[in-house]
């Protein structure tokens, strides 16, 4: 098949399967959809709450060790709560006693908060992803929000500015890329976490219980965001609040600045959230630089390095690259973006073109 009969030189997607009918939408389009509807579904769960211990607090002289919760669970303030009351308090704190099982003596309290089931199971912090090997927590926090305004600005970001990463990088680069720069979040957010409780004094250590939820799309955002400012740093773009023009370069790196003194010297209510803003972007930074890592990311699904079928020789016309290797080049272009083309390449590519238009 030549370049004059592929698909996607046509403006198609290529084939005409359910696979095809997949790929009408871009993988940015995929990372919307799934997190609206996650979000959406969520909302529907509201009254499904799950109580996720947060916190212990020990009694002055007392021991936690070997420490029995009471069955019933408490308001902090120390009054019963019904089991309904735990199904709709999403959201709201709650405690139970811990007792000596020997001298049934009070040793402390342990805090929940009422969470629904998809943030239960999916959200990612220190105890569950690092004490308890979680690990696919690093991944599913980014799929979840707290609020309308939480999911309404990371979805806008990604819906600006995910396509110029996804054209640059390609489809299946531009996953891993927005993938791992959510993880490098995560990572960041686990260290700065284990610093703190070690009372380690080092810039950004977070102060914060190691039960602490961390969700959201951001870290992966802001990887994208940074990759804009490399991939097209002089391209005008224009802020909402205040609605004035500037430099993708100087918005990328402008926001990160903000974050980043936010996390080291304000240290203010959203620290934990911009650990993990700064950790995305450290990813984007480094990546973009260097996709050539990105290439075998997915291969826990097979072997990217695989070598595909040999055929027979191929057939050359008009003394350029054979229909056979241009196909090749195109299907390297879908999938991972004019980027990963070598210069051989790029010249087959204008080659093929230039005698396709005759």
């Amino acid at each position: 098949m030549g370049i004059a009969e592929r698909d996607y030189s046509r403006g198609r997607p290529p084939g005409g399967g359910v696979g095809s009918r997949l790929r009408l939408l871009s993988v940015t389009a995929w990372l919307l959809i799934i997190n609206i509807t996650v979000f959406v579904i969520g909302g529907f769960m509201t009254n499904s709450g799950v109580p996720v211990s947060v916190a212990h607090e020990v009694i002055s002289g007392k021991s936690l060790e070997g420490a029995l919760a009471e069955d019933q669970y408490l308001t902090t303030g120390g009054q019963p709560v019904s089991a309904d009351a735990i199904r709709t308090g999403t959201g709201a704190m709650v405690m139970r006693r811990l007792v000596d099982p020997k001298t049934g003596e009070p040793v402390g309290r342990e805090i929940f908060q009422i969470m629904a089931p998809l943030t239960a199971y999916g959200h990612f912090s220190t105890t569950k992803g690092f004490l308890r090997l979680e690990v696919w927590r690093l991944v599913t926090f980014q799929f979840l929000h707290a609020s309308m305004t939480h999911i309404f600005f990371n979805m806008l970001g990604l819906w600006i500015f995910g396509g110029i990463v996804e054209q640059y990088l390609g489809s299946s680069r531009y996953l891993a890329f927005y993938l791992v720069c959510g993880i490098c979040g995560g990572l960041l957010y686990l260290l700065l976490n284990l610093l703190g409780v070690a009372h380690i004094p080092l810039p950004g250590s977070l102060k914060v219980g190691l039960s602490t939820p961390l969700v959201g799309a951001s870290a992966g955002v802001f990887g994208v965001i940074i990759a804009c400012a490399y991939i097209a740093p002089n391209t005008v773009v224009r802020l909402l609040f205040p609605p004035i023009p500037m430099k993708m370069k100087t918005f990328a790196y402008g926001y990160l600045l903000i974050a980043a003194a936010n996390l080291l010297v304000i240290k203010g209510a959203n620290q934990g959230g911009d650990a993990a803003h700064v950790g995305g972007a450290l990813g984007g930074y480094f990546f973009i630089r260097r996709p050539h890592l990105l290439r075998d990311f997915f291969d826990v699904f097979g072997n990217s390095n695989k070598a595909g079928p040999k055929a027979g020789r191929p057939v050359k016309r008009r003394g350029g690259a054979s229909d056979k290797e241009i196909d090749r080049i195109l299907d390297k272009v879908n999938t991972h973006g004019l980027h990963s083309l070598s210069d051989t390449e790029k010249k087959a590519l204008r080659k093929a073109t230039q005698d396709r238009r005759g």
